[in-house]
């Protein structure tokens, strides 16, 4: 298969973007879960739920990936004190789904669909991120990305 990615050096914040954005951008409410992952091309991939129930996958592509460190190790950290509060207590340790961080996302969405071992295709979505917000471990408001090229 025929490879047409551009080289790195030749992308810029435009063409990155419109590759990206090529629908409308809206905000949505999401509760990202610490099921974390990095694509081949570097983008940060975390799984999420829409109004607490759809799944989705939050992507943070290309130059807002490394803005996206800050919700990478919220997340992480919120995983590791669940965990070390269970220990501490006895019980048994949350399971992922349980440790949600609410989050403010404006982007754009894209379907994919994906073929099972039996064959058959399902439908999921990922919401391409642009902006963000949400609470650190402080209270504060931390904000992140930028608003696509138009």
């Amino acid at each position: 298969m025929q490879n047409r990615r551009r080289a790195p050096k030749d992308i810029t914040h435009k063409s990155e973007d419109q590759g990206l954005f090529k629908k409308e951008l809206g905000q949505f409410g999401v509760s990202l879960v610490p099921h974390i992952k990095r694509s081949s091309r570097g983008d940060l991939v975390v799984r999420g739920y829409l109004n607490g129930k759809r799944e989705i996958f939050v992507i943070f592509a290309g130059r807002r990936a490394k803005d996206a460190v800050a919700v990478e190790s919220r997340l992480k950290a919120m995983y590791v004190r669940a965990n070390q509060a269970a220990v501490k207590a006895g019980t048994p340790p949350p399971e992922v789904n349980q440790i949600r961080l609410a989050i403010r996302i404006e982007g754009s969405w894209r379907s994919r669909f994906q073929r099972d071992v039996s064959g058959w295709d399902h439908k999921s979505f990922q919401l391409l991120a642009s902006r963000w917000a949400f609470s650190d471990a402080d209270g504060m408001t931390n904000l992140g990305g930028r608003p696509p090229f138009a």
